[in-house]
C-alpha cells in the first residue's frame, strides 16, 4: 500500500469541501450536496472532506461520520475522496479510520499537540496508524495548528520510514518543501496552497530564473537550486482553500504546471492571487498579501506561526458564486463581519469569477 505508483489518483487538485451549517449550527447536508455538485461540475482530480477548511475539529465524531457518508452517497466512485482525521492518539485515529472503511479512498492524518511531544514519539504514532489502517494514509503537516515544527530531515523520515503514501504540506516553507522533494522516497506531495505549484514542480524546474508577472512583484524570482534531474518521481498536487473557491482555475493551473506551460501558469497565479484575502486576511490587499507570502516562504525559518480562520469567508464566496449555502460557522470560529460580503464580491470580481456590474 506504500507504493505511490499504485495510487495514481493522488495528484492534481483536491478542493477542501466546506461543511455547510443551518442557522442553529446543525449540519446542512442539502448544502453539502450543493457544494459537491459545484466541484463535480469541474475537472478536479478528487475532493477532500473534513479538512481544516471543512472545520474538522469542530464536529463530533458522529457528525463527521454523517458528513463522510453523505459525501460518499453523492460522489460514489466518480471521484476519489480524501478524508481528514484529527486525532490526539493512535487509537482515536484508528477508530475513525475503521468507521470510514468503504467511504474514504485515503485518509489525511493530523496528530494534534496537547502535551509536548518528541519527534520520535510522533513518528512512532504515525507508523502505528499507517500499519493498522485499512486505507492509505497521508501525513498532514500543519505546524501552525499542531505545534509540530518539523525539519526537512524529520519530514523525510516520516515519508520514508512510517508507511504513509505521502503528505499534505501546509507549512508553506519553500526551502523545506524542495529539500523534502529531493530527499524523500517517491510519494504523493500535496501543497497547502496551489499558488506554490510552479515553485515546487519538477516540470517547471528548468525555468527557475523566469520573472514573475509584474502584477505580483517587481523583483525577479529567487533562483532555485533545485534542478529537474534532482527531483524524484513524486506525484504533485494541491489540497488547497483556493481550490474550494476556484476549482476550474486551480485545476487548469495544475495542468499548465504539469505540461511546463510557464507563461500560462504564472498568468493563472496572478489571477488566483486576487482570491488570497478570502482565504487569509480580507483587509489586506491581494498584491501586498502575495508579496508578504512569497517573502515569508523563502526565509530559512518558519515565520507563519498561526493559521487564520477562512471558513466563513470561503462559504460566503461560494454563496456569491451561486452555491446555495450560508456563511455560518461553528462557534467559536469567527462569523462573517457585516462589511465582508462586499469585499469578497470585489475579490471574486478581480479574480474574474464573477462579472462586474
Amino acid at each position: 500500500m506504500s507504493n505511490v505508483h499504485t495510487l495514481g489518483f493522488l495528484k492534481g487538485i483536491f478542493p477542501v469541501v466546506p461543511t455547510p451549517l443551518q442557522a442553529d449550527e446543525s449540519l446542512d447536508l442539502a448544502g453539502l450536496g450543493h457544494c459537491l455538485n459545484f466541484y463535480m461540475a469541474s475537472d478536479i482530480q478528487g475532493i477532500t472532506v473534513l479538512g481544516s477548511g471543512g472545520e474538522l475539529p469542530y464536529f463530533s465524531d458522529a457528525e463527521q461520520l454523517r458528513v463522510v457518508k453523505h459525501v460518499k452517497h453523492i460522489v460514489q466512485d466518480k471521484k476519489p475522496i480524501i478524508v481528514g482525521i484529527n486525532a490526539f492518539s493512535v487509537e482515536q485515529a484508528i477508530t475513525k479510520i475503521e468507521q470510514y472503511q468503504g467511504l474514504a479512498d485515503t485518509v489525511m492524518l493530523l496528530f494534534n499537540g496537547y502535551y509536548k511531544q518528541a519527534f520520535s514519539d510522533l513518528k512512532r504514532a504515525v507508523a502505528a496508524v499507517s500499519a493498522r489502517s485499512s486505507v492509505p494514509v497521508l501525513y498532514y503537516h500543519f505546524p501552525q495548528v499542531t505545534g509540530h515544527y518539523l525539519s526537512a530531515k524529520q519530514i523525510i523520515e516520516i515519508l520514508n520510514d512510517t508507511g504513509v503514501v505521502g503528505m499534505k504540506d501546509s507549512a508553506l516553507q519553500l526551502k523545506t518543501a524542495k529539500t523534502v522533494l529531493q530527499g524523500a522516497n517517491p510519494s504523493a506531495y500535496f501543497t497547502g496552497l496551489s499558488l506554490l505549484l510552479p515553485e515546487i514542480s519538477p516540470y517547471l524546474a528548468d525555468d527557475v530564473n523566469a520573472d514573475l508577472p509584474s502584477a505580483l512583484t517587481s523583483e525577479p524570482r529567487v533562483s532555485a537550486s533545485t534542478k529537474k534531474d534532482d527531483l524524484k518521481t513524486h506525484t504533485i498536487g494541491a489540497i488547497c482553500p483556493l481550490g474550494a473557491i476556484a476549482p476550474i482555475l486551480t485545476s487548469q493551473l495544475y495542468k499548465d504546471v504539469h505540461n511546463g506551460e510557464t507563461e500560462n501558469a504564472y498568468a493563472l497565479c496572478t489571477q488566483l492571487s486576487n482570491l488570497l484575502p478570502i482565504v487569509n486576511n480580507l483587509y489586506l490587499s491581494p498584491n501586498r498579501q502575495y508579496r508578504l507570502l512569497r517573502f515569508a516562504m523563502r526565509l530559512p525559518f518558519n515565520v507563519l506561526k498561526q493559521a487564520a480562520s477562512p471558513q466563513a469567508a470561503s462559504k460566503e464566496a461560494l454563496r456569491l458564486l451561486g452555491v446555495d449555502i450560508s456563511a455560518r460557522v461553528r462557534r467559536p470560529l469567527p462569523a462573517l463581519e457585516s462589511s465582508a460580503s462586499q469585499l469578497i464580491k470585489e475579490y471574486l470580481t478581480r479574480g474574474k469569477l464573477i462579472k462586474a456590474k
